[in-house]
C-alpha cells in the first residue's frame, strides 16, 4: 500500500506540478485538489500529523515558548515592512546585509538581526555568510501587490490592535458597539476601522488591496463564489455587490457569465478606483455606486444582492440592520447572498483553524464575529420575518460558505 507521501507525489507527477518548494521561482499555492477528495485528505493529514508530531517532540515547555514567543516575529516582521527591507533586495542575486543597509538607512547589524529572525519562518535566507535571497513567500509578496497590501495591514494595523486585546475586553465588557475595540485603543480613535480608514486614503487603498490579497487565500478565493452558486440558472440578471470595494469580484463575475449586470457599491474612493480600472469590454455590464449600506438600498428589483465578507465585521444588531435596508428593494424572488463562515464545532480542528482566527480579528478590530449555523438563522429571522434562510453551500475546499436568503413561501 503506498504512503501518503507517494500518494501525493504521484498525483503532483499526473498533473505536471512542480513538486513544493521553498525557492522564490517555487509556485504560489500548492496544486487545486478540486475534484480529488482523496489527495486533499491526504494533504491535510499530513498537515495535521506533522504538526501534532512537532508538538509531541518539542514537548509542553518548548510548545508554550513558541507560542508567546510570536509576538516577536510580528515585530520582525513589522520592522521589515516598515523600513522596505524586501523591496531592497533584488529578486536576481540578492543582497549583502551592507548594501541593504545603504538602501533602507538602518544599521547594519539590527537588519541582520530582523532578517535572521524572519528566516526562521522561511521567509527570506542567508545563501551564503553575510548575504540574503529571497525564498517562496518572501518573493510573493515582492512580486504581488496585494498580497503586500495584505501583509503590510496585518503587521502595521492588526499588530498594534492585539496587543490591546486584553485591556479592550476588560474596558468595554459586553458591549457591542462598534467603536469600542482594541483597535480604537491601538490608534487611539472612537471611530470605527471603517471610518478611520475613510479619512485616510493611503490607508484604505492598502485595505482594498489586502482585501483583494484575501481572495488570493485558496480556501477563501473568490472563486468559490463564482464557481459555487449557480449563477447560469439566473440567465439575464443583475446582481448587487454590496459592499464590493473596487469590484474585483464582480469583475471575475461579469467575465464568467456574459448575461449577468453587475452593480458594485462601496465607498466612494473605492468606488472610482474600481471605475478606474474596470476592463474596457465590461463598461456596459458592470456598474460603481457610492453607497453606505446602512442607507437604503438605491437598488430596487434585483435578482440578487451579495455580501461578501461584511455581516462578519458587525454586531448582530447592526447585521440586522444591514439586512433590512435591502429587504425593502427586493421583490418576490430576490435573493440575498452572505458569504461568509459558518462556524464548525470545535470537534473539526482542521477545517476551523481559519475559522478561529478570523473570529478573533472580527473581534478585536470591529468588536464583531464569525457565526454557527443557527447564529445566522437569528440574524435572518430578526431581519424580516418574511425572510428565510432557504440554503447553506460550502463549496469544497472553501472556508467560507454561500448562505441564501429568501422570502419566505405562503
Amino acid at each position: 500500500m503506498p504512503s501518503i507521501k507517494d500518494l501525493i507525489e504521484k498525483w503532483l507527477v499526473s498533473r505536471n506540478a512542480r513538486m513544493p518548494s521553498f525557492e522564490q521561482d517555487a509556485d504560489d499555492e500548492f496544486p487545486d485538489t478540486a475534484g480529488e477528495p482523496e489527495i486533499e485528505a491526504a494533504r491535510l493529514a499530513v498537515i495535521d500529523d506533522t504538526s501534532a508530531l512537532q508538538d509531541l517532540l518539542l514537548g509542553p515547555r518548548e510548545v508554550l515558548a513558541r507560542v508567546w514567543g510570536g509576538s516577536l516575529d510580528n515585530a520582525a516582521q513589522q520592522c521589515i515592512y516598515h523600513f522596505n527591507i524586501l523591496q531592497a533586495i533584488p529578486l536576481e542575486g540578492g543582497a549583502t546585509y551592507a548594501e541593504i543597509s545603504a538602501k533602507v538607512g538602518l544599521a547594519e547589524r539590527k537588519i541582520k538581526t530582523l532578517v535572521r529572525k524572519a528566516a526562521i519562518n522561511r521567509m527570506l535566507r542567508e545563501d551564503v555568510p553575510d548575504h540574503v535571497v529571497h525564498t517562496a513567500a518572501s518573493a510573493l509578496l515582492v512580486r504581488n501587490r496585494s498580497m503586500m497590501d495584505y501583509y503590510g495591514f496585518f503587521v502595521e494595523q492588526m499588530f498594534p490592535t492585539s496587543a490591546k486585546l486584553a485591556e479592550a475586553l476588560e474596558k468595554y465588557q459586553d458591549s457591542t458597539a462598534a467603536e469600542d475595540t482594541a483597535f480604537g485603543l491601538a490608534f487611539n480613535t472612537k471611530e470605527t476601522l471603517f471610518q478611520f480608514l475613510e479619512q485616510r486614503p493611503e490607508l484604505q487603498a492598502r485595505f482594498a488591496g489586502a482585501m483583494e490579497g484575501v481572495g488570493k487565500d485558496p480556501s477563501q478565493s473568490q472563486r468559490h463564489v463564482i464557481t459555487g452558486y449557480p449563477w447560469a440558472e439566473l440567465g439575464e440578471a443583475t446582481v448587487v455587490d454590496v459592499g464590493g470595494s473596487s469590484g474585483f469580484m464582480s469583475v471575475e463575475l461579469a467575465q464568467a457569465y456574459p448575461n449577468l449586470i453587475l452593480v458594485v457599491e462601496d465607498y466612494k474612493k473605492n468606488i472610482e478606483q474600481g471605475a478606474a480600472q474596470l476592463p474596457p469590454e465590461l463598461t456596459s455590464r458592470v456598474k460603481f455606486v457610492p453607497h453606505n449600506f446602512f442607507d437604503p438600498q438605491p437598488v430596487v428589483g434585483a435578482e440578487v444582492y451579495i455580501l461578501r465578507h461584511i455581516c462578519h465585521d458587525w454586531s448582530a444588531e447592526n447585521s440586522v440592520k444591514i439586512i433590512r435596508q435591502i429587504v425593502t428593494a427586493m421583490k418576490p424572488g430576490s435573493k440575498i447572498l452572505l458569504v461568509e463562515i459558518v462556524v464548525s464545532p470545535s470537534d473539526r480542528p482542521m477545517s476551523s483553524i481559519a475559522e478561529r482566527i478570523r473570529d478573533l480579528n472580527m473581534v478585536q478590530l470591529l468588536n464583531a464575529q464569525e457565526r454557527s449555523e443557527s447564529e445566522w438563522r437569528e440574524i435572518v429571522s430578526a431581519a424580516d420575518s418574511h425572510l428565510e434562510l432557504t440554503r447553506i453551500i460550502t463549496p469544497h475546499n472553501s472556508t467560507d460558505s454561500i448562505i441564501e436568503i429568501s422570502f419566505r413561501q405562503n
